[in-house]
């Protein structure tokens, strides 16, 4: 255990990184547990955006623009680089009609305080000339910005252990055990018991199976998506691009597959494509019919990279959960216990803001306005006497 805190967070990926670096900064150092090493599980098979123009809620949005000015502190203050770029991103529309709806979106956000531009073809053009010349518009929202997701994580690790917090890699939790009170007092992992008064469970899709033990049930299951990686395409995209039925797709909770465009260029000139989303269990093997879609959906929009090879692809789990943000807080009916889980495509731009939250949480007992939308007791099965 650490020497100076009694926290343990398991997971090491973005989200937990967050939660000990602000636990840190609180003067709270955490000990992380991680069942492999630091970003090898969502935070490694994912894209980097930092969105606004996807988000479905005022309070999602409320969350993502306070997350989105902490990415721009850690970016400044942290000794790494995060290869966090703020270029904005383009939304890129097929039709008249769907470029109607992107207006109206933009004109929502607009009134929030976001700032958008409505594209017609030759703006689109002037911004991303190796688009296809048929497309009807976009909107292009320049405060977007993208972060090298594992980059990051690991950048906040190394920075919470500067301040105290412990890093055991291969460490994997199997469960939560609470005292006769029913609060916790350990977590057990497959070296023994590790005693602790505060847990944080940010172990992404597989958190359900670890607060379980402690008779917690999340509604929170693993959503499957696909990244391509092309070969190098120096100068094709100038900015990330966005499918504008990408937000649909988030929204949507179909079972079945669904594929919309998301493209960004990468510090070492290579593409990242996405998306698909299909619910499939804790399946993480590649499907061939979803990367030919995904390639086919990008070359509709850039017909360039029907020259480019895909050098690799390979899939990942997000953290779904019913009403589209993440449960962030304590779980009332569990003393000592806190979720940071659920966050399923949002975790990479959501992950400061819920390492703050938490950390208000547990140093304050009390989180800013903006957390009651993501308290987990917002779900009947997670209620309880506080």
């Amino acid at each position: 255990m650490s020497e100076r805190g009694d926290v343990v967070i398991i997971g090491g990926g973005i989200v937990g990184a967050a939660c000990a670096y602000y636990l840190g900064g609180a003067d709270v150092p955490a000990l992380v547990l991680e069942r492999d090493y630091p970003a090898s599980g969502t935070s490694r098979a994912c894209d980097g955006l930092i969105l606004y123009s996807d988000k479905l809620s005022e309070a999602e949005l409320a969350l993502a623009r306070a997350s989105a000015t902490l990415w721009a502190d850690l970016a400044a203050s942290l000794d790494a680089d995060l290869e966090y770029n703020r270029r904005g991103t383009v939304v890129l529309y097929e039709t008249e009609e769907g470029l109607a709806a992107g207006r109206r979106k933009a004109a929502e956000l607009q009134l929030a305080g976001v700032r958008a531009e409505v594209l017609d073809p030759a703006g689109l053009r002037a911004l991303e000339p190796n688009l296809a010349p048929d497309l009807a518009g976009g909107v292009y929202y320049p405060d977007e910005a993208q972060v090298d997701a594992r980059a990051a994580t690991l950048a906040m690790l190394d920075a919470a252990r500067a301040m105290g917090a412990v890093l055991r890699g291969n460490s994997e939790v199997t469960g939560i055990r609470l005292d006769a009170s029913g609060r916790v007092c350990a977590v057990t992992t497959r070296d023994g018991d590790v005693p602790c008064r505060t847990v944080v469970c940010a172990a992404g899709v597989w958190s359900n199976e670890i607060v379980r033990t402690a008779g917690v049930e999340l509604p929170v299951k693993p959503r499957k998506g696909h990244i391509l990686v092309t070969a190098r395409a120096p100068g094709l995209i100038a900015h990330p691009l966005l499918e504008g039925s990408y937000a649909a797709s988030v929204k949507s909770s179909a079972e079945g597959v669904q594929v919309a465009l998301v493209a960004e260029m990468t510090a070492s000139d290579t593409l990242l494509l996405g998306s698909s989303r299909e619910f499939l269990g804790y399946d993480r093997t590649v499907s061939p019919a979803v990367v030919q879609a995904i390639a086919a959906r990008a070359v509709r929009f850039l017909p360039g990279l029907a020259q480019r090879s895909i050098i690799r692809s390979y899939a990942g789990l997000r953290p779904w959960s019913p009403d589209h943000l993440p449960l962030v807080g304590p779980v009332d009916s569990v003393p000592g216990l806190y979720l940071a889980a659920g966050h399923e495509g949002a975790g990479i731009g959501l992950a400061p803001v819920t390492g703050q939250i938490l950390a208000g949480w547990i140093v304050r007992d009390e989180a800013p306005p903006l957390a009651e939308a993501v308290r987990p007791g917002r779900f009947p099965s997670l209620m309880g006497e506080r």
